[in-house]
């Protein structure tokens, strides 16, 4: 049996949702970041469990497709404009309807993990991670080896009150 990737036909949504949910950052120069972007979607996407896969691919084709019923003339979500697009997310985030709610969640999610995973804009906006995990290898060595460091759990303090 075929292995389902993640079709290229579905890349521009997720190029449209990127600029709708992530905000602009004038001095963050992404070149050629797009490939990257649908590179690492697609290897989170391979990790879902096949059937996932498949609810996954319809879900974002109905998202893209769904316009028309949310007022927007007949036009998909890869090709609304900026304000048109906004509008059409937030109907999806705050809708009556559970189901369209945690999809998006899902997709939400998964847009910005893939952005935020991007070392250019970890520069930006001043994360640097070799220093916070050097700072978690320490404190966990200096925990289990029987140091001075001591977990705290705020329902401890209440009880020993």
């Amino acid at each position: 049996m075929k292995r389902l990737t993640f079709p290229k036909s579905l890349e521009p949504v997720f190029s449209a949702l990127a600029k709708v949910l992530v905000p602009a950052q004038d001095d963050l120069i992404l070149e050629g970041f797009e490939a990257h972007f649908f590179f690492n979607f697609g290897r989170i996407f391979n990790e879902l469990p096949p059937i996932f896969r498949w609810g996954f691919i319809w879900g974002i084709r109905f998202f893209d497709w769904f316009p028309v019923l949310f007022g927007f003339g007949l036009n998909r979500f890869s090709h609304l404009s900026f304000e048109s697009a906004k509008k059409y997310v937030d109907a999806w985030a705050n809708g009556r309807l559970g189901v369209c709610r945690e999809f998006f969640k899902t997709l939400k999610a998964m847009v910005i993990l893939v952005y935020f995973s991007e070392p250019k804009v970890w520069e930006v906006i001043g994360y640097a991670p070799e220093n916070h995990l050097k700072e978690r290898i320490e404190m966990r060595k200096k925990i289990l080896s029987g140091g001075e460091e001591k977990v705290h759990w705020p329902h401890e303090e209440e009880t020993n009150a």
